[in-house]
């Protein structure tokens, strides 16, 4: 109060001498307060380079590698669904008249499964390539089997069909024509 009542500046308040008590006090309350500051800081740098570690890491392993083009893999691909689409077509037909294309065409597939899967860094384009001939699902694989089991197909069926599984092929295609050309490597 006679701080206040006597109005003096900040300097002259600074000068002014502090209680015992509050002697005793202040170095140690400095003290820890600058012990804080320090655990603090030490905290938060830790904090940072863990976080850019994690950051390095997850970057570096979660980012798959992929192969670079291969022009027969693309040549593949485009022929294998020209195949595909053209039985597709035919899919409205006996399937006994069509059993020795529908055969040829599964091989192909397979083929082309396995010289994805043969290429290194080439994860993406097998998967693809493992469900356009898998029989349970709904690429060229599942309609070989359905169309082998019931005989038939609907022409409706079919042309929903067809749309798909050139969607599917396309995905492939558009993979590998995406990849790096092994000349843009450095």
């Amino acid at each position: 109060m006679e701080i206040l009542q006597s109005r003096k500046s900040w300097s002259e308040v600074m000068q002014l001498p502090l209680p015992q008590k509050h002697t005793e006090i202040l170095p140690k309350f400095l003290q820890i307060k600058d012990m804080r500051l320090k655990n603090i800081f030490q905290h938060n740098v830790l904090r940072k380079t863990k976080l850019i570690l994690l950051v390095a890491i997850v970057a570096s392993g979660c980012a798959p590698s992929i192969s670079q083009f291969n022009e027969t893999a693309y040549r593949q691909a485009v022929e294998l669904k020209v195949q595909s689409l053209a039985l597709t077509d035919k899919a409205t037909e006996s399937y006994a008249g069509h059993a020795a294309g529908a055969e040829t065409l599964r091989q192909d597939l397979h083929t082309a499964y396995e010289y994805a899967k043969g290429r290194p860094n080439n994860e993406l384009s097998t998967r693809q390539w493992e469900i356009m001939i898998d029989p349970e699902r709904n690429l060229v694989g599942g309609l070989l089997a359905r169309w082998e089991e019931e005989g038939s197909l609907s022409p409706v069926f079919v042309r929903e069909f067809r749309g798909v599984i050139s969607d599917a092929f396309d995905t492939i295609i558009g993979l590998e024509s995406g990849k790096i050309r092994p000349e843009e490597v450095q």
